[in-house]
């Protein structure tokens, strides 16, 4: 089992959000807290795949973006 954190700006009251990524069992698990709240996703490496693809788009966007 390999773990991976990341610290990310985000709303909670602290303005951080951890996330953890491991991969256990051939499954992805992220784990996102952001006090008072937990989330869980539970992907294939398919959906993961798919995942990092969203991102990626969305990325590009992000740095296309003008003012």
């Amino acid at each position: 089992m390999s773990r991976r954190k990341l610290t990310v700006k985000g709303r909670g009251p602290d303005g951080r959000t951890f996330l953890s990524l491991e991969a256990y069992r051939g499954k992805v698990w992220i784990t996102s807290y952001d006090c008072p709240f937990t989330c869980e996703a539970i992907l294939d490496p398919a959906q993961a795949d798919g995942l990092v693809n969203l991102i990626n788009q969305i990325t590009e966007e992000a740095r296309e973006y003008r003012l």
